[in-house]
């Protein structure tokens, strides 16, 4: 079997009928690419907390959120437990992605508050 040369091969790829394209199947339209989540980190956070409040740090967790808190773009929750100095328990809910604090509940709130 001989080689057939390039002008031959070209002329014959030329004649082929094109297959015509069918339409692409009408549908929703594509969803635009997910957005990487990036939380920051939760020691970083923890320090944010400690900043803010006078306390010692009991619990922490990671939680998801809230429907209220997905409504204000939360996507993911930090939630810490303090003791103030004063004995109280505060209970603070932060948005892991920019560090918001969405909640602060518990009695001893502005005492506890650093100035």
């Amino acid at each position: 079997m001989r080689a057939l040369p390039c002008t031959l091969i070209a002329a014959l790829l030329a004649a082929a009928p094109v297959a015509a394209q069918a339409p692409a199947p009408a549908g929703p339209p594509a969803p635009p690419p997910i957005a990487q989540f990036r939380p920051l980190p939760f020691h970083e956070i923890a320090e944010r907390v400690a900043d803010r409040y006078a306390g010692r740090m009991v619990a922490a967790e990671t939680l998801p959120p809230r429907p209220a808190e997905r409504d204000l773009g939360a996507e993911l929750v930090y939630e810490f437990r303090l003791v103030t100095p004063q004995g109280n328990l505060l209970k603070l809910r932060i948005d892991a992605r920019d560090g918001r604090f969405l909640e602060v509940a518990g009695r001893g709130q502005l005492q506890a508050l650093r100035r």
